[in-house]
């Protein structure tokens, strides 16, 4: 959450030390966790599953989360991620949340016009680093990615039909900063074949496991966590998630469903990586 004045003061401090760090030569490998930071790895994954219709056997989604673009991650890093991503020639591209440092930096993200073409669609849903600021901006930052030719996913999902089958892509607002609404979202998506969830944080996954209809989705796509983003012996230093190891990084299966957790693109806080590296993921989705 992003509430309260010591939080504030720690984010100045954790601010002003990210950008002295950022004066140093990130290429050189002697400043390792500053060098790993900056590095960015393509993670490639079939993922197969029996409740896929054929329809939709060999589908390739690309996942793009916390991108943290502003003073750790600048327009040119930004544009050579775009490009990765294009190059793949992805049917889908979910994009995870947290596109800035604070929502004014989600702004300015999608006004770059990063330019995401996916043969399908390209959707977003929103991170905690995006509701920093009131609603309205919350519409500003959905309109900005309409006009990038994104479709936002808030409470909301996007239906893909091919010869008859249904795949659903479903999204809602931040668990810890904005208004999340489940039974939206799922009502979406319940005559659907396939879904995909794709919230910012895991952290909201228990709440699914609750709800009255059950769980309305396949596989779950989810960041927020940056995979610890400095992790000692393969734990995290400091975790950003309500349930510590648990949804820390990688792949998952809880309640029959599939998870994956990706440790995304930027950094926040701090510039540095440690036992962490930066990704982003093409999954390939195959029917049984």
């Amino acid at each position: 959450m992003y509430s309260g004045s010591q939080n504030k003061k720690r984010a100045k401090k954790a601010n002003f030390l990210g950008r002295m760090l950022m004066l140093l030569p990130v290429s050189c490998a002697i400043f390792y966790p500053l060098y790993l930071a900056a590095q960015l790895d393509l993670a490639e994954d079939t993922y197969t599953s029996p409740a896929l219709p054929a329809a939709f056997d060999g589908l390739k989604v690309a996942y793009i989360s916390d991108i943290h673009y502003g003073a750790y991650l600048n327009e040119a890093r930004v544009m050579k991620l775009v490009e990765r991503v294009n190059a793949l020639a992805p049917d889908l591209i979910i994009l995870g949340g947290d596109y800035g440092e604070d929502s004014q930096g989600a702004l300015a993200f999608f006004h770059l016009k990063p330019g995401f073409r996916a043969k399908i669609a390209t959707v977003a849903v929103m991170g905690n680093h995006d509701r920093t600021l009131p609603e309205s901006n919350l519409q500003a930052i959905s309109r900005a990615m309409q006009e990038a030719g994104i479709r936002p996913l808030v409470n909301d999902a996007l239906v893909i039909e091919r010869e008859g089958k249904k795949l659903a892509i479903a999204g809602v607002d931040d668990y810890y900063n904005g208004h999340p609404d489940l039974e939206k979202a799922a009502a979406l998506c319940r005559d659907a074949d396939f879904t995909i969830f794709a919230p910012h944080t895991p952290d909201i996954l228990p709440e699914t496991y609750k709800m009255a209809g059950g769980i309305f989705y396949d596989l779950a796509l989810c960041g927020h966590t940056h995979g610890g983003q400095v992790a000692l012996f393969g734990r995290a230093l400091k975790s950003s998630s309500d349930y510590g190891e648990r949804y820390r990084t990688g792949w998952k299966k809880e309640n029959g469903t599939d998870i994956l957790i990706s440790n995304g693109v930027g950094t926040s806080f701090l510039p540095v990586r440690l036992g962490t590296r930066p990704q982003f993921h093409l999954i390939t989705l195959k029917s049984e």
